[in-house]
Protein backbone atom coordinates (compact mmCIF):
# COMPACT_ATOMS: atom_id res chain seq x y z
CA UNK A 1 0.00 0.00 0.00
CA UNK A 2 2.79 2.42 0.93
CA UNK A 3 4.62 1.54 -2.28
CA UNK A 4 1.54 2.28 -4.39
CA UNK A 5 1.01 5.65 -2.70
CA UNK A 6 4.70 6.49 -3.13
CA UNK A 7 4.51 5.57 -6.81
CA UNK A 8 1.48 7.79 -7.41
CA UNK A 9 3.13 10.71 -5.59
CA UNK A 10 6.29 10.22 -7.64
CA UNK A 11 4.23 10.50 -10.82
CA UNK A 12 2.56 13.71 -9.59
CA UNK A 13 5.97 15.18 -8.70
CA UNK A 14 7.34 14.26 -12.15
CA UNK A 15 4.33 15.84 -13.90
CA UNK A 16 4.73 18.98 -11.78
CA UNK A 17 8.46 19.16 -12.48
CA UNK A 18 8.08 18.71 -16.24
CA UNK A 19 4.98 20.83 -16.85
CA UNK A 20 4.43 23.06 -13.81
CA UNK A 21 0.92 21.63 -13.43
CA UNK A 22 -0.06 20.97 -9.81
CA UNK A 23 -3.23 18.86 -9.43
CA UNK A 24 -3.34 19.55 -5.66
CA UNK A 25 -3.12 23.32 -5.92
CA UNK A 26 -6.87 24.07 -5.69
CA UNK A 27 -7.81 21.42 -3.12
CA UNK A 28 -7.51 23.73 -0.12
CA UNK A 29 -7.22 27.36 -1.30
CA UNK A 30 -6.09 29.89 1.31
CA UNK A 31 -8.83 32.27 2.55
CA UNK A 32 -8.63 35.62 0.78
CA UNK A 33 -10.82 38.57 -0.09
CA UNK A 34 -9.41 38.81 -3.63
CA UNK A 35 -11.16 37.17 -6.59
CA UNK A 36 -10.05 33.57 -7.19
CA UNK A 37 -6.90 32.96 -9.20
CA UNK A 38 -7.07 30.24 -11.80
CA UNK A 39 -4.04 28.59 -13.32
CA UNK A 40 -4.24 27.95 -17.01
CA UNK A 41 -2.18 25.21 -18.55
CA UNK A 42 -0.91 25.27 -22.09
CA UNK A 43 1.13 22.30 -23.24
CA UNK A 44 3.41 24.48 -25.34
CA UNK A 45 4.56 26.76 -22.50
CA UNK A 46 7.24 25.98 -20.00
CA UNK A 47 5.61 27.85 -17.08
CA UNK A 48 1.92 28.17 -16.17
CA UNK A 49 0.26 31.54 -16.83
CA UNK A 50 -1.71 33.17 -14.02
CA UNK A 51 -4.85 35.10 -14.90
CA UNK A 52 -7.38 36.76 -12.64
CA UNK A 53 -10.95 36.04 -13.56
CA UNK A 54 -14.30 35.73 -11.88
CA UNK A 55 -15.72 33.56 -14.63
CA UNK A 56 -15.12 29.85 -15.19
CA UNK A 57 -12.03 28.78 -17.13
CA UNK A 58 -13.63 29.46 -20.53
CA UNK A 59 -11.67 32.76 -20.76
CA UNK A 60 -8.23 31.20 -21.18
CA UNK A 61 -5.53 33.00 -23.10
CA UNK A 62 -4.58 31.47 -26.43
CA UNK A 63 -1.05 30.20 -26.85
CA UNK A 64 1.00 32.32 -29.23
CA UNK A 65 3.60 31.09 -31.68
CA UNK A 66 6.32 32.90 -29.75
CA UNK A 67 5.56 30.73 -26.71
CA UNK A 68 6.20 27.61 -28.80
CA UNK A 69 9.51 29.02 -30.05
CA UNK A 70 10.58 29.77 -26.47
CA UNK A 71 9.84 26.19 -25.42
CA UNK A 72 11.91 24.82 -28.29
CA UNK A 73 14.85 26.90 -27.12
CA UNK A 74 14.30 25.86 -23.51
CA UNK A 75 14.11 22.18 -24.41
CA UNK A 76 17.25 22.44 -26.51
CA UNK A 77 19.24 23.84 -23.58
CA UNK A 78 18.13 21.28 -21.00
CA UNK A 79 20.90 19.03 -19.82
CA UNK A 80 20.61 15.37 -20.58
CA UNK A 81 21.66 12.66 -18.16
CA UNK A 82 25.12 11.24 -18.81
CA UNK A 83 25.33 8.29 -21.15
CA UNK A 84 25.68 4.86 -19.58
CA UNK A 85 28.93 2.99 -20.09
CA UNK A 86 28.90 0.49 -22.95
CA UNK A 87 31.84 -1.89 -22.92
CA UNK A 88 32.86 -3.85 -26.01
CA UNK A 89 35.42 -6.66 -26.14
CA UNK A 90 38.30 -5.56 -28.37
CA UNK A 91 40.51 -8.64 -27.88
CA UNK A 92 40.68 -11.70 -25.65
CA UNK A 93 43.36 -14.25 -24.91
CA UNK A 94 44.42 -17.20 -22.81
CA UNK A 95 46.98 -16.31 -20.15
CA UNK A 96 49.01 -19.49 -20.21
CA UNK A 97 47.97 -23.07 -20.73
CA UNK A 98 44.44 -24.21 -20.01
CA UNK A 99 44.71 -27.50 -18.14
CA UNK A 100 42.91 -29.83 -15.74
CA UNK A 101 43.30 -27.30 -12.91
CA UNK A 102 42.06 -24.04 -14.41
CA UNK A 103 42.06 -21.64 -17.35
CA UNK A 104 43.45 -18.12 -17.02
CA UNK A 105 41.94 -15.55 -19.42
CA UNK A 106 42.05 -11.81 -20.04
CA UNK A 107 40.56 -9.27 -22.42
CA UNK A 108 40.84 -5.66 -23.50
CA UNK A 109 37.60 -3.64 -23.42
CA UNK A 110 36.64 -0.30 -24.95
CA UNK A 111 33.99 1.89 -23.34
CA UNK A 112 31.86 3.22 -26.23
CA UNK A 113 29.44 5.01 -23.86
CA UNK A 114 29.74 7.41 -20.96
CA UNK A 115 32.08 7.20 -18.00
CA UNK A 116 31.35 4.30 -15.67
CA UNK A 117 32.09 0.74 -14.67
CA UNK A 118 30.75 -2.64 -15.73
CA UNK A 119 31.43 -6.34 -15.50
CA UNK A 120 32.67 -9.12 -17.74
CA UNK A 121 32.10 -12.86 -17.63
CA UNK A 122 34.65 -15.20 -19.17
CA UNK A 123 33.43 -18.61 -20.36
CA UNK A 124 35.46 -21.73 -21.18
CA UNK A 125 33.34 -23.39 -23.87
CA UNK A 126 33.16 -26.95 -25.13
CA UNK A 127 35.00 -27.26 -28.47
CA UNK A 128 31.86 -28.19 -30.44
CA UNK A 129 28.91 -26.55 -28.67
CA UNK A 130 27.90 -23.25 -27.12
CA UNK A 131 27.79 -24.40 -23.50
CA UNK A 132 30.45 -23.79 -20.92
CA UNK A 133 32.75 -25.98 -18.84
CA UNK A 134 33.73 -23.17 -16.46
CA UNK A 135 33.22 -19.45 -15.99
CA UNK A 136 34.48 -16.53 -13.95
CA UNK A 137 33.41 -12.91 -13.61
CA UNK A 138 35.31 -9.71 -13.00
CA UNK A 139 34.41 -6.07 -12.36
CA UNK A 140 35.52 -3.58 -15.00
CA UNK A 141 36.91 -0.42 -13.37
CA UNK A 142 35.46 3.06 -13.87
CA UNK A 143 36.50 4.00 -17.39
CA UNK A 144 36.00 7.22 -19.36
CA UNK A 145 34.09 7.18 -22.64
CA UNK A 146 36.19 6.09 -25.66
CA UNK A 147 38.88 4.77 -23.31
CA UNK A 148 40.25 1.25 -22.87
CA UNK A 149 40.68 -1.06 -19.88
CA UNK A 150 41.74 -4.66 -19.40
CA UNK A 151 40.70 -7.36 -16.98
CA UNK A 152 41.04 -11.07 -16.49
CA UNK A 153 40.23 -13.98 -14.22
CA UNK A 154 40.86 -17.68 -13.66
CA UNK A 155 38.05 -20.16 -14.25
CA UNK A 156 37.90 -23.61 -12.72
CA UNK A 157 35.20 -26.22 -12.17
CA UNK A 158 34.84 -29.94 -11.61
CA UNK A 159 33.39 -30.26 -15.12
CA UNK A 160 36.45 -28.56 -16.66
CA UNK A 161 38.82 -30.77 -14.67
CA UNK A 162 36.93 -33.88 -15.73
CA UNK A 163 36.97 -32.79 -19.39
CA UNK A 164 40.78 -32.45 -19.49
CA UNK A 165 41.27 -35.73 -17.61
CA UNK A 166 39.14 -37.62 -20.14
CA UNK A 167 40.24 -35.67 -23.23
CA UNK A 168 44.05 -35.47 -22.99
CA UNK A 169 45.22 -32.77 -25.42
CA UNK A 170 41.62 -31.57 -25.85
CA UNK A 171 40.81 -28.06 -26.92
CA UNK A 172 38.36 -25.54 -25.51
CA UNK A 173 37.12 -22.13 -26.69
CA UNK A 174 37.02 -18.75 -24.98
CA UNK A 175 33.99 -16.42 -24.94
CA UNK A 176 33.66 -13.07 -23.11
CA UNK A 177 30.38 -11.27 -22.35
CA UNK A 178 30.14 -7.72 -20.95
CA UNK A 179 27.47 -5.95 -18.92
CA UNK A 180 27.34 -2.27 -18.04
Amino acid sequence: MIGAVSGVLAIFVAVNTLTGFNPFEDLDPPPTSEPPVSRTFAAATSAPRTTRTTEPEKTREPVSNTDVADVTTTRATRTTPPARPEFQVRSSQWNGPCNDNACSMSAVFRNNGGTGSGSATFFVLWPDKFSYLAQCSVALPRTAGDDFTSAGCIASSAQLQNYFRTHRGGTVRLYVKTES
